[in-house]
């Protein structure tokens, strides 16, 4: 159970780096927000529904709490 435990909190912490080091290449003018233009230029079939829909605290850009979350 122990090695599980291990295992599992080795991904998530290697998932967590992950996406930070995508967050960071997304955001181009390194803000540390993703605007509408940088997250279409990484992701070209975001519509911006979608895009408004993930910026949950309606700020225009999104966190990389809100940009993991549209990362999926």
């Amino acid at each position: 159970m122990k090695k599980l435990l291990v295992a599992v909190a080795a991904l998530a912490a290697a998932t967590g780096l992950a996406m930070a080091a995508e967050f960071a290449e997304v955001d181009a003018d390194a803000s540390g927000t993703v605007s509408m233009d940088e997250a279409m230029a990484a992701m070209p079939e975001l519509t911006e529904d979608a895009f408004a829909a993930a910026d949950a605290d309606g700020s225009g850009d999104l966190s990389p709490e809100e940009f993991a979350a549209l990362a999926g």
